[in-house]
C-alpha cells in the first residue's frame, strides 16, 4: 500500500497467507453457486461461505478483506496524520 501526502511518499508491503483445509468438489460447487465468487480476488470472500474452510491465516485479516488497516494507519502516522482510535475523551 502507499500513501502520498504533501511531498512525502510512504510505501509498505503487506503480505498475508491464507491456508485452506481440503475442499471437496461439492463444497467448491456450492461456493461458486451461492457465494458470488466471480468478483473476488482469489475467488472467495474471507467473510463469506469460504471462511469455514480457512485452516489458518498469517498476516492481515483486514488486508484479505481489501485494505490492511494496521499498515495503513502506520503509514498515515509516518506522514504526521492519525486516524481516530475511538479512545478520545470528550468534554
Amino acid at each position: 500500500i502507499g500513501v502520498v501526502y504533501k511531498n512525502d511518499i510512504q510505501i509498505r508491503l503487506s503480505t498475508t497467507t491464507v491456508r485452506f483445509r481440503g475442499i471437496t468438489p461439492q463444497e467448491i460447487r456450492y461456493c461458486i453457486q451461492y457465494d458470488n465468487v466471480h468478483d473476488k480476488a482469489g475467488a472467495y470472500a474471507i467473510q463469506g461461505i469460504a471462511a469455514q474452510f480457512v485452516k489458518n491465516l498469517e498476516g492481515s485479516f483486514s488486508g484479505v478483506m481489501g485494505l490492511p488497516l494496521y499498515e495503513t494507519a502506520q503509514l498515515l502516522k509516518r506522514c504526521g496524520l492519525t486516524l481516530p482510535s475511538g479512545h478520545e475523551q470528550s468534554g
